[in-house]
């Protein structure tokens, strides 16, 4: 019975499965560096904002738009 018994052998893969770990834990590390560097909190005066750029607009850009000539009214 023991002569047609394979003993099986679990330490194959540990080396990918290392690999990748490493690599998924390094991914995570780069992203918490560029969060940390690149990040602006919305409240921060200085940060970019389009609302603000709206706000601050001339009247002239918010007016309605002039009627075209030859355009027939209503």
């Amino acid at each position: 019975m023991a002569a047609g018994r394979k003993e099986a052998n679990f330490s194959q893969g540990w080396g990918i499965a290392t690999l990748i770990t490493a690599m998924a834990v390094g991914a995570f590390v780069l992203a918490g560096v560029i969060n940390k560097r690149t990040y602006v909190p919305p409240t921060d005066p200085m940060a970019p904002s389009t609302a603000r750029d709206a706000h601050a607009a001339p009247a002239g850009e918010h007016a309605a738009p002039a009627a075209e000539q030859g355009a027939a009214k209503h």
